[in-house]
């Protein structure tokens, strides 16, 4: 019996594995793990379900898939799952981020299972597939969502992708430093803009990573040399373990570069957040009128497009003799309808409620 016991004791120890740990910090923290709460120091190991919780200062993860997480002061963030198969690189990783900013850089599970990451604000989810990105969530849980390029130190850098989604809609973003704000969970994620910050600035948004990993793994191993230099009789690769070997320590900055806090940046930043915002009530308030406004039934002869909502929404237009649409939609929805028809076109064109799907028509 007693051996039965130890048996499940230690399965239990394995299953709750450290997935990670904090690599650096600039201040003190706390991390509540089940009904435990304990300071985070350098070193400490990380788990599912973690609570941390920075104050006066800024903690740096890193994830066993080299993944890894920027949190900033006075932030709030919980690991809720990280499942990572080191031989094939995949696994599923998902994260909540309830206050403060957070910078994400992508590891091998959003490059080779990009469909099984993703990180949850209050007020949306951003979908991961192998790119960095910035999020920033205020008091009140509106999260404002930039994407970042991923770059390496030879100046190298890519651009990824990320879906935004919230309850009623989503946006997707692939161009550097695209930006969106989603003031909660019931709003359309504003149509993105793109950040005009002073280059200094942007840079200290980065978290750049030293040279491709493929290529440090072939200058350790095949190091240019002198062949006079070699011991053609010295034989050592028996001495290696390729199971141990990581490709841990990947990043070449530390949160001492904590030039994207400073005043300047907080209040460009300010300034930028305030015209994707008023762009965002601008967009906002031509919503909610074209919603509550009554639109007539049948033939507009100004545009000469026909509407109709029985049983579904039909809208339909020709023009002369060659182009003619008709679209048969589920009342269940709500659609915006760009038409372009041979001289004519009408851009925004709303049906139902709300803007979850786009539809574009383009007859020339």
């Amino acid at each position: 019996m007693l051996k039965y016991l130890i048996l499940i004791l230690l399965t239990a120890n394995t299953a709750w594995a450290s997935i990670g740990e904090i690599t650096a910090t600039t201040g003190p923290g706390t991390i509540k793990r089940e009904s435990d709460r304990f300071d985070g120091v350098v070193g400490t190991g990380l788990e599912m379900q973690d609570a941390i919780t920075t104050q006066n200062g800024a903690w740096q993860l890193e994830f066993e898939d080299d993944t890894r997480v920027d949190v900033t002061e006075n932030s709030r963030m919980v690991i809720d799952e990280f499942i990572y198969d080191p031989n094939s690189g995949t696994g599923a990783l998902s994260m909540r981020a309830t206050l403060g900013a957070v910078r994400y850089a992508s590891g091998q599970i959003a490059k080779n299972s990009r469909q099984r990451v993703n990180i949850r604000t209050p007020s949306a989810t951003i979908n991961v597939r192998g790119t960095d990105f910035m999020m920033v969530v205020d008091e009140a849980g509106g999260s404002m969502i930039t994407l970042l390029p991923s770059c390496d130190s030879t100046g190298l850098c890519e651009v990824g992708e990320i879906s935004v989604e919230s309850e009623v809609g989503v946006v997707i973003m692939n161009q550097a430093f695209q930006t969106t704000v989603v003031a909660n969970p019931w709003s359309t994620p504003a149509k993105p803009v793109t950040l005009q910050l002073p280059e200094d600035l942007l840079r200290g948004m980065l978290i750049v990573r030293k040279k491709p990993v493929y290529d440090e793994e072939l200058e350790k191993q095949y190091p240019v040399t002198n062949l006079l230099d070699i011991d053609f009789l010295k034989f050592d690769e028996l001495d290696k373990d390729p199971l141990v070997e990581s490709i841990k320590n990947i990043w070449i900055t530390d949160l001492d570069n904590m030039t994207y806090l400073t005043a300047a940046w907080v209040d460009e930043l300010e300034k930028q957040m305030a015209q994707i915002l008023a762009k965002w009530i601008d967009e906002l308030g031509t919503q909610n009128q074209e919603l509550f406004a009554v639109r007539e039934r049948g033939l507009d002869k100004e545009t000469n497009i026909f509407y109709d909502e029985d049983p579904n929404y039909i809208v339909s237009r020709q023009q002369g003799d060659d182009h003619y649409f008709q679209l048969n939609l589920n009342r269940d929805q709500g659609y915006v309808i760009d038409m372009v028809q041979e001289g004519f076109y009408a851009y925004g064109y709303r049906v139902g409620v709300g803007a979850g799907s786009s539809i574009s028509i383009n007859q020339q």
